[in-house]
């Protein structure tokens, strides 16, 4: 071990100058002579010598004599053994990494439990919580695919169209509704968190890129799905910013409205069976 790591050091020292950078540069291509390789740089020769003597003692290059030329070449066992020992640099790098980002990760959904599982704010927040007949799997399709969410999100017979829908933390969800008598109602905002098959955070006070916008109704949504038997136990809290928001929310329909897309969204799930 300790010869492995002198060579290993001899030889990342030997490619610390730019001038035997170039010697290899050159030598990768093929086998020279001492005076083709040295013909590129202005210095005289028994300085360029001790450029080639080092790469030569650290086993990067190796010479020998055809005639009255002397030849050099790359020799390649040194190179594998850096590259290995850079692999296994990049590889503990690379775990270390995975574990920082899953502890973050782990952190982030800890915060966003804790702000779902507090106590319901009866001043501020709506809450609707069903136990669905589909099974999560299903339910959890129909909310994942844009094509799918648009035949059940609205109540009918007013009808969505998906104009953006990244499902992703931090990607855009944009949804717009027409009424058959015209009316129209334009949503766009972000998905604050996506768990797959257990929870579904989104704004409208957000754009994408987590961009402040405006909104005639600013509201955060927390989705979440739990097995119930062979069922799903759906809840749906809606968080706003006052009780004004709040109340206006509730006196346009809120439990009817939404109730009416649960309703809708358990039915069509049940068709994807």
């Amino acid at each position: 071990m300790a010869n492995h790591q002198l060579a290993l050091d001899q030889m990342f020292l030997a490619l610390g100058d730019p001038t035997r950078r170039a010697i290899v540069d050159r030598l990768a291509a093929g086998s020279a002579s001492v005076k083709e390789l040295a013909a590129p740089f202005r210095m005289a020769l028994p300085s360029f010598m001790k450029h080639l003597g080092v790469l030569e003692r650290c086993g990067l290059v190796r010479s020998h004599k055809q005639g009255r030329v002397r030849l050099c070449q790359l020799e390649a066992a040194p190179m594998r053994q850096a590259q290995d020992w850079l692999e296994q640099q990049r590889q503990s790098w690379e775990a270390r990494t995975d574990r920082l980002a899953r502890l973050v990760e782990s952190l982030h959904q800890q915060e966003l439990t804790a702000m779902t599982d507090r106590t319901l704010d009866p001043k501020l927040d709506l809450e609707i919580v069903r136990v669905l007949r589909a099974p999560r799997a299903l339910v959890w399709k129909a909310w994942s695919d844009p094509t799918l969410l648009k035949q059940w999100w609205c109540p009918r017979p007013w009808t969505t169209e998906v104009r953006a829908f990244e499902f992703r933390t931090g990607g855009a969800f944009h949804t717009f509704m027409r009424g058959p008598d015209g009316g129209e109602s334009d949503n766009p905002g972000v998905f604050l968190e996506v768990t797959p098959m257990s929870r579904i955070v989104w704004s409208s006070a957000l754009g994408p890129g987590w961009r402040p916008q405006e909104s005639w109704l600013p509201m955060t949504a927390f989705i979440g799905m739990e097995d119930e038997g062979a069922a799903t136990r759906y809840s749906a809290r809606v968080l706003h910013r006052d009780e004004t928001s709040r109340r206006q929310h509730e006196e346009m329909g809120f439990h009817d409205g939404w109730n009416t897309c649960i309703t809708q969204l358990e039915a069509f799930a049940l068709t994807l069976a």
